[in-house]
């Protein structure tokens, strides 16, 4: 899918956030400048590595998320002039850097505003520019918890749980790639370049959900756990765990059919309301059910579109032939690494996005030359 692939978009990032959102960029067929400090972006420099030995082109989280694009060295300190160039031939400047770093060099929203009109500026920052926590560093954990997800996530009456990595990122690059879209659509109708200020506090809290807009009606959500009812949630399989979601009374009778006991016939488990009423008794009958069977039974029963599914690990899901099928999994060969897997893009429009490796460090140092 090349629908950018007329556009030049320069990244300066230092989190998988707007790094990845470049990424997105570069799978829709743009051309990604990642500009990168003589020492390498900072996601090069976070394992595991291939063969476990540090090497900043090895880097599983450098191969993922910087896919695609070219690479270009330059320190913002010393060499100002040549950032704001290659910036100001650009159609997009997506960045998560602070307005310290950025103002000034002459990277802040103003002044390239002011040098170049038609630009568009997307920056992706842990509360936005406004605010009084626009000044405040932040990290995965924090959106997590000022965002709200924390206070849902985990069991009842204990701590709350964080998720795996930076998921938050991950939500913000997205919903970056998306609002940069409809800002190029934006200058397209007026010439007039746009600014995307995007707080991942506000990402996080958009996701949480029917969880956030409760907040409208006063109701204060908590921990539910694994299992949010007898009928949604997570159980032991006999080797792993299965997800049913069943609260909608026609996935009701659908999984009452598979697992075809005399006791889910309970007046006890009739409605809607009462299958909530006696949700513990419920959970029991449908844990020794579920116990009792093996993943590979359980797939099955999925497959022929009964409502649970078998959580997979990672191995599997490489070898899914879900994945196979879409084209998502592209084994590449990188000039560094050799033959690596890397995951694609979540879209498939046409054939699936033919993913390009990542750049070596300066691998694109040429384009610098004359720019100061």
């Amino acid at each position: 899918m090349d629908v950018l692939s007329d556009l030049r978009v320069v990244e300066i990032s230092r989190t998988s956030a707007a790094a990845f959102a470049g990424r997105l960029c570069a799978d829709a067929g743009a051309e990604v400048l990642l500009v990168e400090p003589p020492e390498g972006h900072a996601l090069r420099h976070e394992g595991p590595f291939r063969g476990d030995v540090a090497d900043p082109e090895t880097s599983a989280a450098h191969l993922h998320v910087n896919a695609g694009k070219r690479s270009v060295t330059i320190d913002l300190e010393s060499e100002a002039v040549a950032a704001t160039a290659l910036v100001s031939g650009a159609d997009v400047f997506l960045t998560d850097l602070s307005r310290d770093i950025l103002d000034p060099v002459g990277l802040g929203w103003e002044a390239l505003h002011e040098r170049v009109p038609s630009l568009l500026m997307t920056r992706i920052t842990p509360f936005g520019d406004t605010g009084p926590y626009a000044n405040y560093a932040g990290s995965n954990l924090v959106s997590l918890a000022l965002g709200g997800q924390l206070k849902i996530t985990g069991d009842p009456g204990r701590p709350p749980l964080t998720n795996f990595g930076a998921q938050t990122e991950y939500q913000a690059a997205l919903s970056a790639f998306a609002g940069t879209v409809a800002n190029l659509l934006l200058r397209d109708a007026s010439s007039e370049g746009e600014y995307l200020d995007l707080s991942i506090q506000d990402v996080v809290a958009t996701n949480l959900e029917q969880r956030g807009t409760s907040f409208n009606l006063g109701i204060v959500a908590n921990r539910a756990g694994l299992t949010v009812s007898a009928t949604y949630g997570v159980y032991p399989c006999r080797d792993g765990w299965v997800y049913l979601t069943a609260f909608a009374p026609a996935l009701w009778d659908r999984l009452k059919a598979v697992v075809q006991l005399d006791r889910l016939d309970d007046e006890r488990f009739a409605t809607q309301a009462s299958r909530l009423e006696n949700n513990d008794e419920l959970q029991a009958v449908l844990t020794e059910w579920t116990l009792n069977k093996s993943s590979d039974e359980l797939r099955e029963f999925a497959l022929q579109g009964y409502p649970l599914t078998v959580a997979k690990d990672e191995e599997s899901l490489l070898a899914s032939e879900q994945w196979k099928s879409r084209g998502y999994v592209s084994d590449i060969d990188h000039p560094a690494v050799g033959e690596v897997s890397v995951l694609g893009s979540p879209w498939l429009a046409g054939d699936p996005v033919a993913v390009k490796p990542a750049p070596t460090l300066g691998d694109a140092n040429a384009l610098l030359e004359g720019l100061g």
